[in-house]
């Protein structure tokens, strides 16, 4: 299972009268379910390897470029194959919690944008296809963004980021919004890690960078 902001496998809202039954979505919110919205991105990437590599399609840099707008510049399809598949099975994986560095958290991303994308231009009947829970309604991305990722810093331009001090750096990180409900959920946001610096240059995963992180406990606090 993957570690988000809030976790997307079990989140219920407040009632909305004391003492009134829990309830686990507003019928109002301009979002898909968490997991659905995360699991048909995923889905799709696996999809596309795989017909990648059993057709051996030889404008794959291309598609790659229109897919993955900013994780095709970290490599080709061997290593963002090798990402989606990691990511895929961390999300479904039920026994065991992972953490994400910049190199997935950037894959992730682009993920999701395709999925925004093919859903905003889509009729109603498609979109209740894709999300049924959204009912057709427009899709608030930056809300799910910032209810969800810890942060998107690796979308900022090499140039700002690489004229900052490390004080500013770390200042991209506080916001009033980021991790207050759950202060040891901040450890997965770290500022001072170096794949957020190498995803903003460009620089290609190394072995280790493509692994996630094996957490020895539940990271949410137990209610």
């Amino acid at each position: 299972m993957l570690v988000f902001k809030k976790n997307i496998y079990f989140n219920p809202i407040p009632p909305k009268t004391p003492g009134g039954p829990k309830e686990f979505r507003d019928a109002a919110d301009p979002s898909p379910l968490p997991f659905n919205f995360i699991h048909r991105a995923l889905s799709n990437a696996q999809n596309l390897f795989q017909e990648i590599w059993e057709t051996k399609d030889r404008e794959t840099s291309d598609r790659l470029g229109i897919l993955f707008p900013h994780t095709a510049r970290l490599g080709g399809a061997t290593i963002l194959g090798d990402l989606s598949h990691r990511l895929f099975t961390g999300l479904t994986q039920p026994q065991h919690w992972f953490s994400m560095n910049c190199y997935h958290q950037c894959f992730l991303y682009d993920c999701l944008l395709d999925v925004v994308e093919d859903y905003s231009y889509n009729g109603k009947a498609e979109r209740r296809e894709l999300f049924p829970e959204m009912d057709g309604r427009e899709m608030d991305f930056n809300r799910f963004l910032l209810e969800y990722f810890f942060n998107t810093t690796f979308l900022i331009a090499p140039e700002r980021f690489n004229r900052m001090t490390p004080a500013e750096k770390k200042q991209l990180l506080r916001s009033p919004d980021f991790g207050d409900d759950f202060p040891q959920l901040r450890q997965f946001a770290d500022p001072e890690d170096p794949t957020l610096g190498k995803v903003i240059n460009c620089i290609p995963p190394s072995p280790e960078d493509l692994e996630l992180k094996l957490l020895e406990h539940n990271p949410y606090p137990v209610v």
